[in-house]
């Protein structure tokens, strides 16, 4: 898969702390999700003012696709079709250097209710809002994450968003 752009401490105004082959490798699945009135799913993060897309870490025994299509049913309660790939985001986050793999995706069936892992409840995820992609891409930029991984989260996923964005208008 293509790397579509690195994001580090830096990017932030941070010096690095570690030296990036000390971090500890984490590879994680994302999807810019369309439901059938070409909307893409948003999550917000009220507790920590920003915006995420469907996703998260890939668990040991599973593939990236197998990883990805849980965190759909997880995060925003339906099956998904993926369609094709996005690319990959490396991000050198200390303490971990993590590849997020994206893709687009599809909603397949009915779309029930998110079941949020605990964190995820107490971090106060809301259900996916759905939104043209050009809107969620403002909302992204609207966003004032007031952590360094939630500023990390916004960034990545607002990329995913325009990358998508490019390739649905090539089509």
């Amino acid at each position: 898969m293509k790397t579509i752009a690195t994001i580090s401490n830096k990017d932030f105004g941070l010096d690095e702390t570690k030296r990036k082959d000390e971090l500890e490798l984490r590879n994680a699945a994302r999807a810019v999700l369309f439901n059938e009135k070409s909307e893409v799913a948003i999550i917000a993060v009220p507790t920590g003012n920003y915006h995420k897309i469907p996703g998260g870490g890939v668990e040991e025994g599973e593939d990236i696709k197998s990883a990805l299509k849980r965190e759909i049913l997880e995060e925003v309660g339906c099956e998904a079709e993926i369609m094709a790939e996005i690319g990959q985001i490396l991000e050198y986050r200390d303490p971990i250097k993590q590849y997020s793999f994206g893709f687009l995706a599809k909603v397949k069936g009915e779309i029930g209710k998110p079941k949020f892992t605990d964190s995820e409840k107490e971090e106060d995820f809301q259900i996916a809002e759905w939104l043209p992609i050009d809107e969620a891409i403002k909302t992204f930029e609207k966003d004032k994450p007031n952590f360094l991984m939630a500023q990390f989260m916004s960034k990545r996923d607002k990329m995913f968003l325009e990358k998508a964005k490019e390739i649905m208008e090539e089509k």
